[in-house]
């Protein structure tokens, strides 16, 4: 596996294991169990910290109502559109999964986001944005024929699609140079 490349699958498993989300529980039980901690107790309509993990599967069981992260909210994601279009040249600073986290939260949870459309329109204006000036950052790079590549903020998602779309590519490229240069 290349250095700093994580698959999608993998990828899913740490976030969905790393990631703690507030639930507010329609049921009352003192914890649950699992090899990778306790968590509880839970109180009907108190909120309760968990893994993404069991807040999914809790959601699918309908014995929860999902709160999203701060992060997840018209305000803060509008502020960071902003921040990408005015700095034209960096990333803004994101959360590291934020892209994933919120296609995770999309796909079980959306009745629980609050102006769910409008939001997906912000990621999707935000990810365009980036997108944009990932690919305008690499074509610089192939250009100029640099050794390295160095993007400041990229998150996990991105690091992913660079590496799975041009790590074959840019080792090709260094060994040209490689060979030009003997």
């Amino acid at each position: 596996m290349q250095q700093g490349y994580i698959n999608a699958e993998m990828s899913d498993f740490i976030i969905q294991h790393s990631t703690f989300i507030n639930i507010q529980p329609n049921f009352d039980l003192e914890k649950l169990q699992f090899i990778s901690g306790n968590f509880g107790p839970f109180k009907i309509n108190q909120i309760v910290e968990v893994p993404l993990w069991v807040a999914i599967e809790l959601k699918k069981k309908n014995k929860c109502r999902v709160i999203p992260p701060e992060w997840l909210n018209i305000e803060r994601l509008q502020q960071k559109l902003d921040e990408e279009t005015i700095n034209e040249l960096e990333l803004a600073k994101m959360e590291q999964y934020y892209f994933e986290i919120s296609q995770i939260l999309f796909s079980y949870c959306r009745d629980d986001i609050k102006d769910d459309d409008k939001i997906k329109l912000l990621l999707e204006d935000i990810k365009t944005r980036r997108e944009s000036k990932i690919q305008k950052k690499i074509k610089e790079f192939i250009e100029r024929g640099s050794d390295a590549l160095k993007i400041n903020n990229l998150n996990q998602h991105e690091r992913n699609k660079i590496y799975s779309q041009f790590y074959g590519d840019l080792k090709k490229l260094r060994q040209l140079k490689l060979l030009a240069e003997s």
